[in-house]
């Protein structure tokens, strides 16, 4: 049936499939063109609405709180260039596969490519990084009950509640003309739920002596329980990624930490791998899982196979994974040494003495509670907590953007998740590039009263690339096409956005006065000015050890 909608009708019904969903949390990003969106979402006293005036960053703050809540939220923006900006947190929700959708407001087809201003071709923009994408034009011939399927279905999509696809972003756009505040003339029709359609597999391992659980990436800890109960089936041992929500968790004997230093010199090599998650961090242990066929690796998941190449079996709990008996402990005990030793290699090195990133982390870590948030940041920090951070029987939830693994919008993402974890601790570890790179997100936490620590490393500008094997081949004078120091003051620059500014200089200032500065309610900057030419001299030495 064909009804006439007006833009506040169409809003409406926007309104109301996003509360049928319980879909509550949206930014929204002022501009004229969304004007009717804009209306409808925030007389609605059942969402939450932020607004902020940087689509980059508010694309990234929205992403940050569909992460923390693992449901969809949304990002409203108006035509134009203003579209475009959601691209790099759209990238970031598709390849780490979070929930979030971009409505974004569009000018009637009759002026495209008129030279109309704030015009641009938004249909489908972001077609290779998103769940679905529809357009909606109110001029063309869209019955209301089409309208609604497209939607219902785009959202489900994001979701991931049909057939086997994986949670992810979806773009919205919708076509006002004008008069954009206009009647709000009537619809009629049931609002039905999509049915859940996600199938769900039973497996019978392959007989093996040696197994072994690799656990990469997970959004949430609800599989935790399901992969330790495996592992003590099997009798196997867990090497777990800081990201995993298993390292830092509960100890346990089958968790390890360390692999990074022994997982090339196996003495007993594992003889089938059982994944979870995403691909790790450490590049050892990625090269460890290339030299594998699929015919000795799974995947397991809730959801089908998507930017991975392995082998994937969908099943929700370890009722769904059929085994024999496994009693060879051989391989478990022989990680549980390799471990032991290089525990007491790295202790040598956590002490007062060294000052350099491993220990840094290591120390900061250690002054974390249970039930703390920690958003961590790309390039060198995550690197050293996967090689510094060992299993902790701390319960501390771990955030990060390693979907695209990308600088760009860090502070945003992390202060998404303090907006939706407002009474608890919530910290923030980038280094120095990553923070000038977006800093200005800062703003998003004065406008709100958001409690985040941002711990910066400043090491003096992305020396991540002095590790990589090409660094000595790179003249001193042509340095700054690589590593890129800025000379601004973060003491200045806290003062800029009202926050409270620490500096850390010895390890000892870490254990004596970290913990009261996270204390603190509001926007902390805690800066840790630390010369990576003495980090390099210290991880040698330990690599030297091993």
């Amino acid at each position: 049936m064909k009804q006439e909608l007006s833009n506040t009708a169409l809003s409406n019904i926007i309104s109301d499939i996003l509360i049928h969903y319980k879909i509550e949390h949206i930014c929204v990003c002022p501009g004229s063109r969304n004007t009717p969106l804009t209306l409808s979402f925030t007389k609605n006293k059942k969402f939450k609405c932020t607004s902020y005036i940087d689509e980059r960053s508010a694309g990234f703050f929205t992403l940050g709180i569909a992460k923390s809540l693992n449901q969809p939220s949304v990002v409203l923006t108006t035509s134009g260039t203003a579209v475009a900006n959601l691209l790099p947190s759209i990238i970031e929700a598709d390849l780490s596969r979070v929930p979030m959708i971009a409505i974004t407001a569009d000018r009637p087809k009759s002026l495209l490519n008129t030279g109309a201003n704030q015009t641009i071709k938004q249909n489908n923009i972001f077609k290779n990084f998103i769940r679905d994408s529809i357009h909606i034009d109110l001029s063309e011939n869209n019955s209301i009950e089409n309208i609604y399927t497209q939607l219902d279905s785009a959202i489900n999509k994001s979701i991931g509640t049909i057939g086997k696809n994986s949670p992810g972003p979806v773009h919205i756009n919708i076509s006002f003309d004008e008069p954009l505040i206009d009647k709000n003339t009537s619809y009629d029709i049931d609002i039905n739920l999509s049915e859940k359609n996600t199938y769900y597999q039973n497996f019978m391992l392959p007989k093996c002596n040696y197994p072994i659980i690799i656990c990469g990436q997970l959004n949430t800890d609800s599989q935790s329980d399901m992969i330790i109960g495996l592992s003590e089936k099997l009798n196997c041992p867990i090497l777990t990624d800081p990201l995993s929500q298993l390292r830092f968790d509960k100890k346990q004997p089958h968790i390890f930490s360390y692999y990074d230093y022994y997982i090339e010199n196996l003495s007993i090599k594992p003889d089938y791998i059982i994944r979870f998650g995403s691909k790790p961090v450490s590049k050892k242990l990625n090269k460890f899982l290339n030299s594998y066929k699929n015919t000795q690796m799974i995947l397991f998941s809730e959801y089908a196979r998507y930017n991975d190449d392995s082998y994937v079996i969908t099943v929700k709990d370890i009722d769904g994974i059929e085994t024999f008996n496994q009693h060879n402990k051989n391989l478990l005990n022989h990680i549980t040494d390799l471990e032991h030793k290089s525990r007491k290699i790295l202790e040598k090195y956590y002490t007062n003495e060294y000052f350099f990133e491993g220990n840094i982390l290591y120390q900061l870590l250690n002054q974390f509670k249970n039930n703390d948030n920690l958003f961590i940041g790309n390039s060198l920090p995550v690197r050293t907590l996967e090689k510094f951070c060992p299993n902790l029987d701390k319960k501390i939830r771990v955030y990060s953007n390693r979907g695209a693994s990308g600088i760009d919008g860090l502070i945003a993402s992390a202060l998404g998740v303090s907006y939706i974890k407002k009474n608890e601790r919530n910290i923030l570890i980038i280094g120095d590039i990553s923070f000038f790179y977006d800093m200005n997100a800062l703003l998003i936490a004065n406008q709100y009263k958001l409690n985040l620590n941002v711990i910066i490393i400043n090491n003096k500008g992305g020396q991540i690339f002095k590790t990589l094997p090409y660094s000595n081949k790179i003249e001193d004078s042509l340095e700054n096409f690589w590593a890129t120091p800025i000379d601004l003051n973060i003491k200045n620059c806290s003062k800029l956005y009202n926050a409270t500014y620490s500096p850390i200089e010895t390890i000892k200032d870490i254990k004596e006065n970290l913990d009261k500065t996270l204390n603190n309610k509001g926007l902390n900057i805690i800066e840790v000015k630390c010369e990576f030419k003495n980090t390099l001299e210290i991880e040698s030495k330990i690599n030297n050890e091993f």
